[in-house]
């Protein structure tokens, strides 16, 4: 009996949330179904180790059937001309994707022309909700509006592929917070979206972790919308105050030049910032072990993985009020909409240390939605459901499963 074939695709797998999701699909899938991953990444057999050991899954490469999709000239990696390298993956995953019997995007809605689920990650896609959620935040000198950047969005508009507008795909899209849910609502006018939280590792910090009592930490990727420089200044402010907070920067500080002002600003600093780099699955546990705060500053953030991993191991997490991440942490004294509040807001836990006590304790708890064996259940169940549909069409199918499960 031949067996139902399913298209997984990434546009570039490299290290961050979306790459998690993509790696616990492909476990969720690879047993039950005939799984083809397609993305511009080299997937050598140390790539895959190497993201097995990331993000704790086993996903076998001899149980896949792998496609490499091809990369526009100068394009290395998924910030590179991401804007029109994301088109040129879109339009040969829509050549593809005849061969199969649904198809599934990892990151953010495809045009596949097929039956399909679209796992959203962010607003990536949408240049319009990239400005209007941009406008809470700075923005980076490559967004603004100069003739190169027009002129960049025009060759994108030319490259595109002819499509109808999201809401009349007919695929199942679905949001990873309920905050993104509501933008696709609003903007997309998606009927009352789903929600699948992504998968997030959650290991227990080991029972008596020694952990420095004025340590922040911050986990993801060094990019300009999570605002890394906006959490040194914070934490600077705090030490201005008096108290010794040091602050570790867990991500890969690569050859970008925001990369490099990033290690420039650190050092400047002192010695209270450490940047260890990217870290593995393991390492990065022994290092939130030892921390008792994290921050995150991203204000357009859909939902927030680095925040789920500090807040699963212990870790109590300063974070915007806006976006997702606030479904993850929901205490108001550790939200804040500007810096002055986030400053003040982390001296008087400072001040408190039966309250840190508490919070810590609560944290583990309010992670544990997350965890990668319910991302799995949820997927296989959504997609057992869309195969059965028999109009072909897999939105109207999984919707009540999805709202019965929130």
């Amino acid at each position: 009996m031949k067996r139902t074939t399913v298209l997984v695709a990434h546009p570039w797998m490299a290290r961050g949330g979306s790459e998690a999701t993509a790696m616990w699909t492909l476990a969720a899938l690879q047993e039950d179904y005939e799984v083809t991953f397609v993305t511009a990444a080299a997937m050598a057999k140390e790539d895959w180790e190497s993201l097995n050991a990331a993000y704790g899954t086993r996903v076998d490469p001899e149980k896949l059937r792998f496609v490499r999709a091809p990369a526009l000239p100068l394009v290395n990696g998924p910030r590179r001309l991401s804007h029109l390298q994301v088109r040129y993956f879109e339009r040969f995953c829509h050549r593809l994707a005849p061969e199969f019997d649904l198809c599934l995007s990892a990151y953010n809605p495809l045009y596949f022309g097929r039956p399909a689920i679209h796992l959203v990650g962010d607003f990536s896609f949408s240049e319009e909700m990239r400005r209007r959620l941009q406008c809470r935040a700075s923005e980076p000198l490559r967004h603004r509006a100069t003739p190169l950047r027009k002129l960049y969005l025009a060759i994108g508009r030319w490259m595109e592929l002819p499509k109808p507008p999201l809401r009349e795909w007919g695929d199942l899209v679905l949001a990873n917070s309920q905050w993104a849910a509501r933008q696709l609502e609003e903007h997309f006018q998606i009927s009352r979206p789903g929600v699948i939280f992504p998968p997030v590792p959650l290991p227990s910090a080991p029972a008596g972790s020694d952990r420095d009592p004025f340590a922040f930490v911050a986990l993801g990727r060094v990019v300009p919308e999570k605002e890394i420089e906006r959490m040194i200044d914070i934490l600077a402010r705090v030490r201005a105050m008096g108290y010794p907070v040091t602050f570790t920067l867990i991500g890969d500080l690569g050859e970008s030049d925001y990369s490099r002002g990033i290690a420039d600003l650190a050092a400047r600093q002192g010695d209270w910032i450490v940047t260890p780099g990217f870290l593995h699955l393991g390492q990065k546990q022994t290092v939130l072990a030892s921390h008792t705060f994290a921050l995150h500053a991203c204000r357009i953030e859909a939902f927030g993985i680095a925040v789920a991993e500090m807040a699963a191991m212990g870790c109590i997490p300063f974070v915007p009020t806006s976006g997702g991440a606030g479904e993850i942490v929901p205490f108001p004294e550790l939200q804040f909409t500007e810096d002055d509040e986030a400053v003040a807001k982390i001296v008087a836990l400072l001040r408190d240390p039966e309250r840190v006590k508490s919070l810590a304790a609560a944290m583990p708890g309010q992670a544990v939605r997350f965890a990668p064996p319910r991302f799995v259940e949820r997927l296989r169940s959504i997609v057992l459901d869309c195969l059965r549909s028999r109009d072909g069409s897999p939105h109207e199918t999984a919707q009540e499963n999805l709202r019965a499960s929130h």
